[in-house]
């Protein structure tokens, strides 16, 4: 019994951190990808804004996820 009372708290700690990193905003996410990527990320975004994409950087915008989320594949290479 005090086993399973000590998987059960490890698991909730384990999906605690990982639904926190999960609710990163997209602003630090894309702060991020600049800092990392500079001109490759300019670029990209540059694609982005030609393909269509509004680059509202709100966080509550699902447009804006799915921007950082095109911008990430350009990056990797997986955009033309």
């Amino acid at each position: 019994m005090h086993a399973l009372a000590i998987a059960i708290f490890v698991t909730v700690i384990i999906g605690s951190a990982a639904h926190a990193q999960q609710q990163r905003s997209v602003r630090d996410m894309i702060s991020d990808m600049k800092a990392r990527y500079g001109q490759t990320y300019d670029q990209c975004r540059t694609l982005a804004v030609s393909r269509g994409y509004r680059l509202n950087e709100d966080d509550d915008d699902v447009g804006a996820r799915s921007v950082m989320m095109f911008i990430e594949g350009c990056i990797m290479g997986k955009q033309r």
